[in-house]
């Protein structure tokens, strides 16, 4: 190993690895790394809609930088964003990726909420819930699946939404969320209760439905 490698963290060891880069003249893909996480947090915390980041993502189709469009593909898959996202990418017969843009977007059923768009969510939806998470908390990944049933159930009469802690922390601090997952409930733009930790459907349901 050499004294350049020994500098580097943990982490970035095993990215490069996974990826194939181990000498020194790929400094520059680390550079090129760093600057993709940063392309994508923008994008998590929506100063980037999903048209610019495709626009970006485009030009990472070439050979020399496939290393980096794989590097996208699966920090988005395993992100909040992927559902209902409206890129795509497909594996050509030389391995290769390559990306699409899908024009026409579904109607979420679960709604993203910022710092940015939180109150204007909480005025138009007469019953909104948010899930307040994050990617590293596994009992959130635990209530994800019971909000996506619940928000195709009742897609009439309440609103879903999520709100990832780690790039909003305006609203974090406003309604003093100290642990998640946490669910906000409002109605008629109060809130009117808030739901601390993991709850199945058969028990979270019926604390919901009171509120329509």
């Amino acid at each position: 190993m050499t004294d350049w490698e020994k500098e580097l963290s943990p982490v970035v060891k095993l990215r490069l690895a996974e990826l194939g880069v181990t000498s020194q003249e790929d400094e520059k893909r680390i550079k090129e790394l760093e600057n993709l996480d940063a392309l994508l947090e923008q994008f998590y915390k929506g100063q980037l809609d999903a048209g610019a980041l495709w626009e970006k993502l485009r030009e990472f189709e070439e050979p020399s930088k496939q290393f980096l469009l794989k590097d996208a593909y699966t920090k988005l898959r395993n992100s909040f964003k992927w559902k209902g996202l409206p890129i795509k990418f497909k594996e050509e017969s030389d391995g290769t990726l390559a990306i699409m843009f899908r024009e026409e977007e579904q109607e979420e059923l679960v709604i993203e909420l910022t710092d940015n768009n939180f109150d204007e969510a909480v005025k138009k939806f007469p019953v909104l819930v948010v899930d307040c998470w994050a990617e590293w908390c596994a009992p959130c990944r635990m209530v994800a699946p019971v909000i996506e049933e619940l928000a195709e159930s009742h897609q009439d009469d309440i609103k879903f939404a999520k709100l990832n802690i780690d790039y909003n922390r305006l609203i974090v601090s406003r309604y003093q969320v100290m642990s998640i997952p946490t669910l906000l409930i409002f109605k008629n733009g109060q809130l009117v209760d808030t739901k601390v930790g993991a709850m199945p459907r058969q028990l979270l349901e019926p604390e919901l439905v009171k509120y329509i």
